[in-house]
């Protein structure tokens, strides 16, 4: 079956600019009150924005991680057209320009520390602490193979990802609309990037479904904490409602921890 995009751009128009209403009010009830049960990986239509491609690629299973995804995942799997331009005007310049500075001084400061007088010794196990958790939260940035590992995730994406565009002309107006409503997602940031992000999710998920793809559930996979996405590992209310709206499924926000868990639970029951 062959996506008409017209109907499909119309549809996705219509709910991002409320022609189409959503039920927002039990997306809120439902956020307040979760649904703990887990989804269906399988079943589990998942999309990557660019905060986590470096993630992946440095986390401790990463191998993993690509194998599933790669062999493993009946489910679409959607890399929106935006994220693209994101990693490389952000995630990618901050590796190429700070990675070696960042090394050199994290280095030193770690030797002048277990080169400290014994009076300082409970100050300097403190820091020595804090930069660990330092380590281990933004070492990829200055991991001189992060770019490396990161074409591995990349040309896994580029083998089994679809990477759609919503149309720019067509949304521009209801994107300035929504950011002055404070409508998720990207009411705080400057520009309309994470909107964009979200409609070319949104329509990935459309053309996929148009083109005979099986999902119940759509998830992205993002280290994006800010409220206008989620809260305390909720997804917005408004974004839930209007996926609901616009495709009948549920819809949740991952961390690159998560997504990981899902996927060793999910290679675990299959080993079983």
């Amino acid at each position: 079956m062959t996506a008409d995009i017209s109907v499909l751009e119309r549809d996705l128009i219509d709910v991002l600019s409320r022609h189409t209403p959503s039920d927002s009010l039990a997306a809120l009830v439902q956020a307040l009150r979760p649904d703990n049960s887990n989804l269906a990986l399988a079943e589990t239509a998942i999309a990557f924005d660019s905060s986590v491609f470096l993630r992946l690629s440095s986390h401790p299973k990463s191998a993993d991680l690509i194998d599933y995804l790669g062999s493993k995942h009946p489910a679409p799997l959607i890399l929106p057209g935006q994220a693209i331009q994101e990693f490389w005007n952000n995630q990618l310049q901050v590796v190429a320009t700070i990675s070696t500075n960042v090394k050199k001084k994290f280095d030193s400061f770690q030797s002048d520390l277990k080169k400290a007088d014994p009076i300082f010794a409970a100050y300097a196990e403190k820091i020595d602490a804090l930069l660990e958790e330092f380590r281990s939260q933004h070492g990829h940035i200055y991991d001189e193979a992060t770019v490396r590992k990161t074409v591995a995730v990349l040309e896994l994406l580029q083998a089994r990802a679809s990477v759609p565009y919503a149309s720019r002309t067509a949304l521009k107006d209801i994107a300035a609309y929504r950011k002055k409503t404070r409508t998720p997602p990207g009411f705080e940031d400057d520009g309309d990037g994470d909107f964009f992000i979200w409609a070319d999710f949104l329509t990935g998920l459309q053309l996929a479904r148009a083109n005979g793809a099986k999902f119940s559930s759509a998830v992205l996979v993002t280290r994006d904490q800010k409220r206008d996405w989620s809260r305390s590992g909720i997804a917005h209310p408004v974004l839930a409602a209007e996926m609901k709206a616009l495709l009948d499924t549920r819809f949740e926000i991952w961390t690159d921890e998560k997504l990981s868990s899902e996927i060793e639970r999910a290679l675990a029951e299959e080993s079983q």
